[in-house]
């Protein structure tokens, strides 16, 4: 049940942004149709209904809903409910305070982002056709991409932008992580297999006449693709670029005799359970602990995150601290902190980098001095 949570959670992080942007817009839906919808709660002047909730987790409830017996689905689905309603609000929060704070996107910039999504689609019939299909206008479903655009600008000012990564805090990092920057020793591999059939006796004898082709000159791969009979044979042998430990226990052998050649050359026969093998090596890179200077980019992204995370779960709480929220339904009372237990699946860690199609200097204010305070969360 936790495995079924957690992949609630995830894909909710994952759907409701790809919704608001438009990335993946299968997903949008209307609550026009739902003959009965109840108030679940109000944050500020806005309310979220029982449809809402509904449509958006019977895509996910229903593919998990056969996996699990009827008590533990009901818990599992109260728990994926509060979830997902706790989301659905701390979203309501930040547009709420775009809208406070009069950041508007300019007409142009959702037009430009409704087009990519529009190109999306096959034709502009299918597109329509989508639409329809989901109970929702043209207008309603730029009012969401508008939502997540105001959102992430929202969010890169009052977020993004205060953030400093120090180079101290970089080497530090690496001085304290450093074998977490180890790079396995890595060979491009390339595979023939002659399996034991009809008997034992024949296969070792093609494989020893392969072999013999090989020494004579013959290419690798071209014999690959005529005689293996290895799941790649299609690709000439080619298993691509893999890692000590990559077959197991069952193959070590095979492995071992990968990692000893040089490239530019192929072994001797191998044998094991499922045959007769010859390894081939076009590349090959030893072990080796990456530099500062070469991890330094991956750091500062981890460290960035970490903040992000974070100073954006304060942000929310600041929010919510300021804002009327109440839960309307007693099944779907919890503690409302505004502080993500788990901020890698929440679903407002948002894209840090602002959308490509927006930039701040296009986004028009009524209150600039306000957006651009420094000096913390207002």
């Amino acid at each position: 049940m936790t495995k079924l949570l957690n992949a609630l959670q995830v894909n909710y992080k994952i759907i409701l942004l790809f919704a608001l942007l438009g990335i993946y817009p299968l997903i949008a839906y209307s609550a026009k149709s739902e003959q009965v919808s109840r108030v679940l709660a109000k944050v500020g002047n806005d309310v979220i209904t029982t449809a809402e909730l509904d449509q958006f987790l019977k895509p996910m409830l229903a593919k998990y809903g056969q996996q699990y017996n009827k008590n533990d689905f009901d818990d599992l689905t109260k728990q994926a409910r509060q979830a997902a309603l706790k989301q659905f609000i701390e979203k309501k929060l930040l547009i709420q305070e775009a809208e406070k704070l009069q950041i508007n996107i300019p007409e142009i910039e959702i037009q430009r982002e409704m087009e990519r999504i529009r190109s999306q689609f096959l034709s502009d019939i299918d597109f329509d056709n989508f639409l329809e299909k989901k109970d929702i206008s043209i207008d309603e479903y730029k009012k969401l991409i508008k939502d997540d655009l105001t959102t992430k600008v929202l969010v890169h000012e009052k977020v993004t932008k205060k953030i400093l990564i120090l180079p101290s805090e970089i080497h530090d990092f690496y001085q304290l992580h450093i074998s977490e920057f180890l790079q396995p020793a890595q060979v491009r591999m390339y595979q023939i297999l002659i399996k034991k059939k009809p008997t034992p006796e024949d296969a070792r004898k093609r494989a020893d006449e392969i072999l013999q082709e090989l020494n004579l000159g013959a290419t690798f791969q071209q014999i690959a693709r005529l005689s293996s009979e290895g799941p790649k044979k299609s690709n000439g042998g080619d298993w691509g670029v893999v890692e000590k430990g990559f077959f197991g226990d069952e193959m070590k052998n095979v492995e071992d005799a990968a990692f000893k050649l040089k490239p530019g050359h192929f072994s001797s026969i191998i044998e094991t359970k499922y045959g007769y093998h010859i390894v081939y090596i076009d590349r090959k890179r030893i072990s080796r602990i990456l530099t500062e200077r070469e991890a330094y980019d991956s750091i500062k992204q981890k460290l960035f995150m970490e903040k992000y995370t974070v100073a954006l779960d304060d942000y929310i709480k600041y929010l919510g601290g300021k804002t009327y929220v109440e839960i309307l339904q007693p099944d779907m009372e919890m503690d409302f902190s505004f502080k993500n237990d788990n901020a890698e699946n929440s679903s407002l860690i948002l894209n840090p980098i602002i959308t490509p199609n927006v930039s701040t200097e296009t986004v028009v204010t009524g209150k600039q001095s306000e957006v651009d305070s420094t000096g913390g969360i207002p």
